[in-house]
């Protein structure tokens, strides 16, 4: 589909693709969930499309070399900024909330780009705010919700009169540290202490922990942490998100960026979690375990990865959204940032006070996050 824009007397160009296979020609990616083969293989594996509520409805502008991937939603699932109350708002006023636009990493609460290729400038924000509300009236659409952007650009969007949400996640900086006990030498003795017994504790209950990295990461390991991950969903009574066929595609184009983390007990993988890094970046995502073992999961999620990433000389560790626990573990709250776009203004200033009422009390809770951070005072 091809939508047509007026601006200062210049007719632009949108396209509209349900693949993104049909636009990625040239497209450059800024992080691995931005990275086209993440996001084909989401699609090639029918983790989003068909029945899935994640329609592929991805944003070209073709004179720019620019695309934004994006997805009508039929529900609220996957996407880590909740809007149920708004849906339920909705509903109460007989007024139909889905289907909506979301542009985001399906399934992925990660602050990155939202767009692939060339830097945008005011007048490119602009065009695709404008593509946006094309869209929302031509697909009838109720809002448009872009999740998980930097603050620079949820700036940009509220000078152009969108709303802003902010959130809190939890990510661990490098600051330098040599090893894992240096990392150490930053908290109190107690924390400290705690610390090395939840470490002790979790390997003292396994034979084995490693590291496994792009081959490394073969077809048994790949089951196995499968059938981790499934276990995890199925404890609490849901279907995981992500088939076996898109982690073997993911290994297979991009597993020099992936990072596996097994447990092993009796000669078997007990409990594995994945994770994807790039020079910057290391991110913490999928974990699952077969066998209740006590701190298993603070050992292979948190620790290992700190470790890993102190190995590499990696800056920034997100583990992945929601948890205060990761607080005593060293990691530090950070604001998070989206942006909305509701087309029915009989809605739009509530939500807009809502959304300002949410923001005053995430600066709130962030400020009481930091106080429960396990440094020593010199560190804060």
């Amino acid at each position: 589909m091809t939508i047509s824009l007026k601006e200062a007397g210049e007719i632009h160009q949108v396209r509209i693709h349900s693949n993104l296979s049909d636009c990625k020609s040239s497209l450059d990616a800024s992080s691995p969930f931005c990275n086209p083969i993440f996001l084909d293989a989401l699609e090639e594996q029918l983790c989003v499309g068909g029945n899935t509520g994640w329609q592929p409805h991805h944003i070209e502008l073709p004179d720019h070399q620019i695309v934004i991937p994006s997805y009508i939603k039929q529900h609220s699932y996957g996407e880590y900024v909740f809007d149920w109350a708004w849906a339920d708002a909705y509903q109460r006023y007989g007024v139909e909330y889905h289907p909506k636009l979301v542009t985001m990493q399906p399934f992925t609460p990660i602050t990155s780009n939202k767009h692939l290729g060339r830097n945008l400038n005011a007048s490119l924000i602009k065009q695709w705010v404008d593509s946006v509300y094309t869209v929302c009236e031509q697909q009838q659409l109720s809002s448009w919700h872009c999740n998980f952007i930097g603050k620079d650009l949820a700036d940009e969007f509220a000078e152009l009169g969108l709303m802003t949400r902010h959130g809190v996640q939890f990510e661990w900086l490098n600051k330098g540290y040599q090893d894992f006990n240096d990392f150490l030498a930053s908290f109190t003795s107690r924390k400290r202490k705690n610390t090395n017994k939840e470490r002790r504790s979790a390997q003292q209950n396994v034979d084995a922990i490693h590291w496994k990295i792009g081959a490394d990461i073969d077809s048994a390991a790949l089951d196995a942490f499968y059938l981790c991950y499934q276990a995890t969903y199925l404890k609490r009574g849901q279907q995981a998100y992500l088939s076996l066929a898109f982690f073997k595609q993911l290994c297979e184009n991009m597993g020099e960026s992936m990072l596996l983390v097994v447990a092993e007990k009796d000669q078997q993988i007990i409990a594995s979690a994945l994770f994807f890094f790039d020079d910057s970046n290391l991110y913490g995502r999928y974990w699952g375990s077969v066998q209740q073992t006590d701190m298993l999961h603070f050992e292979l999620c948190f620790y290992q990865g700190i470790e890993f990433a102190i190995s590499r000389g990696i800056k920034r560790f997100n583990p992945g959204t929601q948890g205060e626990h990761k607080l005593l573990r060293g990691f530090e709250p950070i604001t998070t940032y989206s942006s909305h776009y509701v087309k029915r203004s009989d809605f739009s200033a509530a939500i807009a006070d809502f959304c300002l009422q949410e923001r005053m009390q995430m600066a709130q809770y962030k400020q009481q996050c930091l106080q429960l951070l396990p440094y020593k005072q010199s560190c804060d």
